[in-house]
């Protein structure tokens, strides 16, 4: 884990504070392979016991009690019967391990609080002097936890998932494997983060690696990759 001003970031993607026994994660996307069988493609159910794999690690970094996702908890914000029944059964599990779930309305969550099994909903959530918020809108507060935009580390063939953390700004993520990510080396930067001194700290196996201030990171993957 590496250490952010306060937080506890993980290579699974979430951002524990200790003080406060809360994880953040954001992006999980429950019911992917619901949401793209209604499309007409054949898709093995996946996302929820993934899901799960992956918050049984994060729980056993640190004593947890509450669990924030900054938005998007479901891939479809349509009615499915499959996907309210994976939400139950993900609030089911964590309640059986005495784990609060609270959800950061992002735009992929639209209409979710009124499904049946629905977690608690709020517009945006503040842990420790940070807003945790999903970051499909304007960004509130002077220091920010967001998701939404999935950013990867992609270089060399390989691609993994990867914070951008800066003193004021936490970029979350995708904490769903079948969210593609915002590549970070070669995509337009979004406009949340234009101004905002931040760093790639991307997932290896199961450790963080700090990849360096994104201002100068192609260019020097660039420079790395011309040197071999």
């Amino acid at each position: 884990m590496i250490d952010h001003e306060g937080w506890l970031l993980t290579p699974e993607g979430a951002a524990i504070r200790p003080e406060e026994a809360t994880a953040v994660v954001a992006d999980v996307h429950l019911g992917y392979e619901w949401a793209r069988g209604a499309a007409g493609d054949c898709v093995p159910s996946h996302s929820l016991a993934e899901t799960c794999e992956g918050l049984a690690r994060v729980l056993s970094r640190a004593n947890v009690r509450r669990l924030v996702v900054a938005g998007d908890l479901v891939e479809s914000h349509r009615p499915c019967a499959r996907t309210a029944a994976d939400v139950g059964r993900l609030g089911a599990w964590l309640a059986a391990r005495e784990v609060e779930l609270v959800l950061a309305i992002g735009n992929h969550d639209r209409g979710l609080s009124s499904w049946e099994h629905a977690p608690r909903t709020v517009a945006s959530f503040v842990v420790a002097g940070w807003t945790i918020q999903h970051g499909d809108r304007a960004v509130e507060g002077d220091l920010a936890v967001i998701g939404h935009f999935h950013p990867a580390l992609r270089a060399g063939g390989l691609s993994t998932r990867c914070f951008v953390a800066g003193p004021r700004l936490l970029v979350l993520p995708a904490f769903s494997r079948d969210a593609a990510g915002l590549d970070v080396v070669s995509a337009a930067r979004p406009k949340a983060w234009k101004g905002v001194d931040l760093r790639c700290l991307a997932a290896v196996d199961d450790s963080l690696l700090d990849f360096g201030p994104l201002d100068t990171l192609t260019e020097r993957l660039t420079a790395a990759v011309r040197s071999h």
